[in-house]
């Protein structure tokens, strides 16, 4: 007799289903990292949901439960024709929701499960939930019927060793298979339409028991750590094959014990301030780092210190935490996810000096290498391109969210912990570290309206997760709805005399050719007060590249960078770098061309500004690295920020409508008629932005990952990007065998070669490696330097771009 399988193998290479593919060995590999999971980050994730601990043994038994349930549904022959065949097959229905059906619906199971009481319709949640594939539109395919294998010793087997695991009776013996039909017309045991019908009116008669925020976290979290768990197995045992050679276990508890020592901090603390020039921490730093409220709001101008601020918190959080027994405890550092800025995350990392001993992960295992069913148990489309485009991008967000579990310090984009609340694949996987952190959300003025509302959401059913604020100014409204959902808020001000230094000449509209004479003079007339410092920000990549050249003409002996997205990481690494050091040469002009990268990445200070009007708080952060040195000791003089107008039609990648509201902004700050400073800009911000109520119903209701209970479909965490990462077919046919792993590049190779492009429908078609496209040599190309010289030694090129 076949064994029952629970992953896709290679037949040519195993004669026999080797232990990682057998149904028996994967549901116990599952239970046995619910346990793990649970021992390690359980009473942690209680804490900080607001959840009693003494719920501690209810949260082990449903998971672990939930555990054995997910994958009952697939001793069923549709799962395992596909599983065997791979051909692509439709199932009557998904091995999750006959797990469910099983569990809830067939009268010896409900008998058998009846002593787990409660906590039963909660696994069956989490467990057919664990695909993020059911809900209100869940049916049947119009296939013919499937029969599902009560009768095989693999199946009698599972239910042995779940009814010992979970301290129950002996379970059901089952004497024939059952057949299950699409509908009651048709000759079966069980039709499918009517029993999924029946079992969602069942599951909506049972959420009035679990309206309140109680309740509906502890089934999020079951439903998650279920997620996690089933993702955690996959990885270990395809890498070790055999059961022998893997616990678990060991496994959870060795990646989830790594941490962060307040020493790791303190060393970071020391090289940024030793970067910064730094001997004396503000007022503000200091009040940062020593608040001992659960939720922190940093609003202080750009160049005020607050990563430094940031550290100092997360240091004495670790220093609270570790004396309380901790050994795990790790930061996040999530920076803004919109549809431009994806990329600046990469960029912050680059200055933010943190080492790669913490920043890089220490699994114990190789993770490319994934266990895999078939491509329909991740994909969300039945067109057959889109499914295996999504089944990869899937099994990349598993190998980057295990990734996380050993890695102390995380920096990242904020839908990385955000998007949890829209059950995405990444956020899910990586709730146990997320559990274990501290976490910081930068410039959270630049989160888009669902991803706020999901912070939103985030807050207030993790009121015990440390959690800091940072921004250089915010609406009233949106500080407002913070404060709704958490009373025990704490605002800290930046250093006020700071931010009221007279720092700016904002000059609007100015076109083209007055910028270009002004930058002359910036960089011929250099002074002490002006080191001829010129910072040029696009919104546009094209337009950047466009000016870049002009400029490299026009100054042909003066250092002229241009800087944005296009660049793989490692040239990004390298420019990035030239243009700090650049911009801190004394006596030395310097020009840098940009995109909105400069707002969010680069500690440098320019002497003249020349922006394309953007929305209010992107100027806000461009305007911060203009005159970002000048101290109450030396001042200077206020430098002039030059806004370019721009056309309705150009008006992409933002709306008309911000760019109409940014030039009210600057007219009011105009009709000031004085130099302006930090304050002015937030000040004013509020004065032009409607304070309306932040509909938290609504972000709540678009948190599915609360709000879903028995429902588990994907949400959205943020409006759609503009890019796509991809590897260029240059760089992968170069990609050495020392280079790679299993076969595959090594991690840090494809972060090193990873380039950003404008999303095109021929880039759905590539060949993909680790779930990221491979760009063929016809159609993009990349310039390494600047044609014009063709140096190999000076990597000025523009990048990436179409043919």
């Amino acid at each position: 007799m076949k064994r029952l399988l629970a992953k896709s193998y290679d037949h040519t290479k195993y004669p026999n289903p080797p232990d990682y593919a057998l149904l028996v060995q994967h549901s116990r590999d599952v239970a046995a990292a619910c346990k793990a999971l649970v021992q390690m980050t359980g009473i942690i994730a209680l804490q900080n949901a607001g959840l009693s601990i003494e719920k501690f043994a209810e949260f082990e038994r449903t998971l672990v439960a939930n555990g054995w349930i997910q994958d009952l549904g697939k001793a069923n022959s549709h799962f395992q024709e596909m599983v065997t065949t791979q051909n692509g097959m439709k199932q009557l229905i998904r091995h999750e929701t006959l797990s469910g059906i099983l569990a809830h619906l067939n009268e010896q199971f409900c008998d058998w499960l009846e002593p787990l009481e409660e906590l039963k319709l909660i696994a069956i949640w989490g467990a057919i939930g664990h695909h993020r594939k059911f809900n209100e539109d869940t049916s049947p395919e119009q296939v013919p019927p499937l029969s599902v294998h009560l009768t095989h010793p693999d199946f009698q087997l599972i239910l042995k060793e779940m009814a010992s695991d979970l301290s129950l009776e002996s379970p059901p013996i089952f004497h024939k298979d059952m057949e299950i039909a699409h509908n009651k017309r048709q000759s079966c045991d069980l039709p499918a339409r009517e029993s999924i019908s029946n079992l969602k009116d069942e599951f909506e008669e049972a959420e009035a028991d679990f309206q309140d925020e109680e309740s509906k976290c502890f089934v999020a979290l079951v439903k998650a750590f279920g997620i996690a768990a089933d993702v955690c197995a996959s990885a270990i045992a395809k890498q070790k094959k055999s059961s022998q050679l893997y616990s678990l276990s060991r496994y959870v508890s060795e990646e989830l014990a790594m941490g962060l020592t307040p020493n790791d901090l303190e060393n970071l603390i020391q090289e940024r301030k030793q970067r910064s020039g730094i001997t004396n921490l503000l007022d503000f730093q200091q009040n940062v780092g020593n608040s001992t409220s659960y939720l922190i709001l940093a609003e202080a101008g750009c160049g005020s210190g607050k990563s430094l601020a940031a550290y100092l918190w997360a240091q004495r959080w670790c220093e609270q935490l570790t004396q309380a027994g901790r050994t795990n405890v790790r930061m996040f550092f999530c920076l803004p996810t919109t549809g431009t800025t994806t990329e600046h995350f990469k960029d912050y990392a680059l200055e933010s000096g943190i080492p790669a001993s913490l920043a890089h992960s220490r699994a114990s295992v190789d993770l490319q290498t994934m266990a895999q069913t078939v491509v329909q148990e991740d994909a969300e489309s039945d067109d057959a391109a889109k499914a295996a485009q999504q089944a990869l991008n899937a099994e990349r967000d598993k190998i980057e969210a295990l990734s996380l579990w050993s890695t102390p310090l995380v920096v990242t984009t904020a839908d990385t912990v955000l998007g949890l609340m829209a059950n995405a694949r990444r956020a899910v996987y990586s709730i146990p570290a997320i559990m274990q952190s501290v976490i910081v959300f930068d410039e959270i003025h630049a989160f888009d309206e669902y991803l706020f509302g999901h912070l939103l959401v985030f807050l207030k059913n993790f009121p015990n997760l440390p959690v800091l604020l940072m921004t250089a100014s915010l609406p009233e409204e949106r500080r407002n709805a913070i404060k709704a959902v958490r009373e025990d808020l704490q605002r800290i001000p930046g250093p006020p005399d700071r931010e009221m230094l007279p720092r700016y000449l904002i000059e609007y509209p100015i076109d083209e050719k007055n910028a270009w004479e002004q930058v002359d003079y910036c960089v011929s007339h250099l002074s002490e007060t002006n080191q001829g410092k010129v910072l040029w920000v696009c919104n546009r990549v094209d337009w950047a590249n466009r000016l870049y050249h002009l400029a490299r003409k026009q100054f042909p002996h003066i250092p002229v960078y241009v800087y944005h997205s296009r660049l793989r990481y490692k040239d990004r690494s390298k420019r990035h770098r030239r243009v700090i050091d650049d911009f801190k040469q004394v006596g030395q002009p310097a020009i840098l061309i940009a995109t909105q990268v400069a707002e969010m990445s680069l500690d440098l200070s320019a002497d003249l500004l020349i922006s394309d009007i953007a929305p209010i708080p992107a100027l806000i952060q461009r305007m911060g690295r203009l005159n970002r040195r000048a101290t109450l000791d030396d001042p200077g003089q206020p430098k002039p920020a030059l806004i370019c107008p721009v056309a309705e039609k150009d008006a992409k990648p933002y709306e008309f409508s911000e760019l109409q509201l940014a030039e009210r902004w600057i007219n009011e700050l105009q009709a000031l008629q004085e130099p302006l400073h930090q304050k002015h800009l937030s000040d004013y911000f509020e004065r032009v932005t409607d304070p309306l109520e932040f509909n938290l119903a609504k972000a709540e209701e678009r948190a599915c990952f609360f709000s879903g209970l028995w429902r588990t479909r994907p949400g959205m965490t943020r409006s759609e990007g503009y890019t796509i990462s991809v590897i260029l077919k240059q760089d992968m046919d170069k990609c050495g065998e020392k280079d790679k792993e299993f076969g595959q590049p090594k991690r840090d190779w494809l972060r090193e070669h990873e380039v950003s492009i404008p999303v095109r429908e021929a880039a759905f078609k590539w060949e993909r490696v680790a779930g990221i496209r491979i760009a063929p040599d016809d159609q993009v190309t990349y310039d390494e330097y600047d044609n014009a010289e063709a140096d190999p030694n000076n990597y000025q090129g523009t990048g990436a771009r179409w043919l």
